[in-house]
């Protein structure tokens, strides 16, 4: 399958709508617009969000003259969080908690994995080693990345952590022979739940794969936007 991407962390506001034209297609796609708080600084339009939650476009946006995807490494960002006290009693209002470094390691690793995983699950991917004007570029982020699970230490009267996990997932698509950035989505993400600190990081391997699982959903979304003709047949391309 063809796609394009979407979205920037942006505020923005329902607005007036614009009808743009998928290319080729003939389709009207209503685009919102509000003043500058629909358009990034990149010159991406906000897709209307009875479409689209949060997606940003570029006005001509068109999949339809792209055969090959490369997806691209992905990355994580982590909320600036200082470190807090030491004390199990003075944390009883603490409400973020800063992350080892290892334990950031192991989390970009997750993600890594989740990510790749899900595509190699939706085609049989191909190794490409090139740019070509029928290559689209795929990749997805992990930002501001928020732990609600305090550090273990000793007599800490911590047994259960509430909402564990925050973060935003993020999807952005670009042509591979200009990097001209073509699309983004935006998406906030909640672990909610009560679970035990002990179990938490086991269950946090399953949480990533369902984020990784935005993306993908993204995709389509923005490939059926794209005017990608899905009878063609497409090969995965896989950035090193």
């Amino acid at each position: 399958m063809k796609h394009r991407i979407s979205t920037t962390i942006l505020s923005a506001a329902a607005g007036l709508v614009l009808f743009w034209y998928a290319g080729g297609s003939g389709a009207e796609l209503p685009l919102a617009t509000e003043a500058d708080a629909n358009v990034t600084d990149e010159g991406l339009h906000r897709i209307h969000p009875s479409i689209m939650e949060a997606a940003w476009v570029r006005p001509d946006f068109d999949l339809s003259s792209y055969t090959r995807i490369l997806l691209m490494p992905t990355a994580v960002q982590f909320r600036d969080v200082p470190d807090g006290p030491n004390d199990a009693r003075s944390r009883a209002n603490t409400e973020e908690f800063p992350l080892a470094d290892d334990r950031k390691e192991w989390l970009r690793g997750l993600w890594r994995q989740a990510v790749e995983a899900r595509f190699a699950r939706e085609e049989s991917l191909e190794h490409y080693d090139g740019v070509g004007s029928n290559v689209l570029v795929v990749q997805g982020f992990l930002v501001d990345v928020v732990s609600r699970i305090p550090p273990a230490i000793p007599r800490s009267n911590y047994t259960l952590v509430s909402n564990p996990w925050s973060a935003t997932v993020v999807l952005e698509l670009r042509d591979a022979t200009t990097a001209e950035l073509l699309a983004r989505t935006i998406d906030r993400r909640n672990a909610q739940g009560l679970l035990e600190v002990g179990v938490v990081w086991y269950r946090t391997e399953d949480l990533v794969q369902r984020w990784a699982g935005v993306l993908s959903d993204r995709l389509d979304q923005l490939s059926d936007l794209g005017g990608w003709d899905r009878t063609t047949p497409s090969w995965w391309a896989s950035g090193e």
